[in-house]
């Protein structure tokens, strides 16, 4: 173990020099200094912030304020509005709406980043060479699994043989309180779904309104925690900490929990590794920046884009947990040694779904939540209207 995170320790100096190294070419020369503001949700892992630090330091005359807005991903739109802000780092599912409104403006991508075709589709220009925001980090869910005994670490789990077990082993997303968890129950549900039938969502995001198809994709479901066979828990870091107390053996959450799974699992004598794969199909997310359309700065704002989603900060960011958004992350030698499990990252960014992505996703999201939240946990039956609502949000 000692062994492992000095690797990872010398890997991190390695990324941040050659992280700072690549920034030299970043560096602006400006008559007079301008103030940045980079509005964003929150980031737990403190990986994003350094990236700030780093070009604070090598562009004091255009130093970047990160605000972090406290909000739910329902809530980004307003929040962020609220916001003055020269730079928006923006979910990829509110990109849509703020194209739409005007409150982006385009920005063109440098060569030096291979995009995954995925994460590239997600935010640029239809028709066009352009972007309305730079991919940051991407994200996907993945299933996390607890090694107990190495003899049978590479044995992999379908998703529905996990929920057909009883006791309990498998703990996710499935519960809401409120438009802070929505997000993720309707994540975890759609996962779910996709599971049992890979049509109810297509690689372009459009959604079935078939309701015989959508009562057999999330039958099985329903049927599991009305059995009590999985662990319900709403938002992410309920469901970690379940899934750590309770020594489950699965758990789905993001890539970027892996770090801190990691590192304090292997405390447990019980534990002897946790790995992570893909599900049969994730639902793809992640941050992108947008320069608004109010900024004065736009020049700096590109530039500070530019910078923070380069090559070289994707290596950076991989080592906080968050899945790389270009090629050359995923086949660099160093941190492919160092983070093994980023292979398998990449082929379920590779094969995931998007999410529906349409200017009035806030109110598709609400009303698949506030449906789903009654047929899984209240028993209430999924009827017409619940297609009827769907169709009336993305119609």
């Amino acid at each position: 173990m000692t062994e492992l995170y000095s690797r990872r320790s010398f890997l991190a100096g390695v990324l941040t020099a050659g992280t700072l190294s690549a920034a030299a070419g970043y560096v602006l020369t400006r008559r007079e200094s301008v103030q940045l503001t980079l509005a964003s949700g929150a980031d737990p892992t403190g990986g994003r912030r350094l990236l700030v630090t780093m070009w604070n330091e090598l562009n004091p005359g255009a130093r970047i304020e990160l605000k972090e807005v406290n909000s739910s991903t329902r809530d980004q739109y307003e929040t962020f509005l609220g916001t003055k802000a020269d730079i928006f780092n923006l979910d990829v599912i509110h990109i849509p709406r703020f194209a739409e409104d005007g409150r982006i403006v385009p920005i063109a991508p440098r060569g030096e980043l291979q995009l995954l075709p995925m994460v590239r589709r997600l935010s640029a220009r239809p028709d066009s060479d352009d972007f309305w925001a730079l991919p940051f980090n991407t994200d996907v869910g993945m299933l996390y699994r607890r090694i107990t005994d190495k003899a049978v670490a590479d044995e992999k789990p379908e998703l529905a043989d996990v929920l057909a077990r009883s006791p309990s082993t498998f703990v996710g997303q499935l519960r809401t309180v409120g438009p802070q968890t929505d997000e993720a129950f309707v994540i975890n549900v759609l996962e779910h779904a996709l599971a049992q039938d890979k049509a109810i969502l297509a690689a372009d995001g459009t959604l079935s309104f078939s309701l015989g198809q959508w009562r057999e994709a999330v039958g099985p479901l329903a049927a599991a925690i009305k059995a009590k066979r999985v662990r319900t828990e709403a938002g992410e870091d309920d469901t970690t900490r379940t899934f750590q107390r309770s020594d489950l053996r699965y758990m789905r959450n993001w890539p970027r929990s892996y770090p801190a799974i990691d590192r304090a699992e292997r405390t447990k004598k019980e534990t002897a590794e946790i790995r992570i794969g893909g599900l049969p199909i994730g639902i793809i997310g992640g941050q992108s920046l947008a320069v608004s359309a109010a900024s004065e700065n736009r020049a700096a704002a590109e530039e500070a884009i530019h910078f923070l989603t380069s090559a070289s900060s994707q290596l950076h960011l991989a080592k906080y947990g968050f899945a790389p958004t270009g090629l050359g992350a995923y086949i660099d030698p160093g941190l492919s040694e160092a983070l093994p499990h980023l292979y398998d990252i990449r082929l379920a960014v590779e094969s995931a779904r998007p999410r529906p992505m349409h200017k009035r996703y806030a109110d598709f999201s609400q009303s698949f939540a506030d449906h789903m939240r009654r047929y899984l946990h209240e028993g209430e039956p999924l009827t017409q209207r619940f297609i009827e609502d769907l169709q009336g949000a993305l119609g």
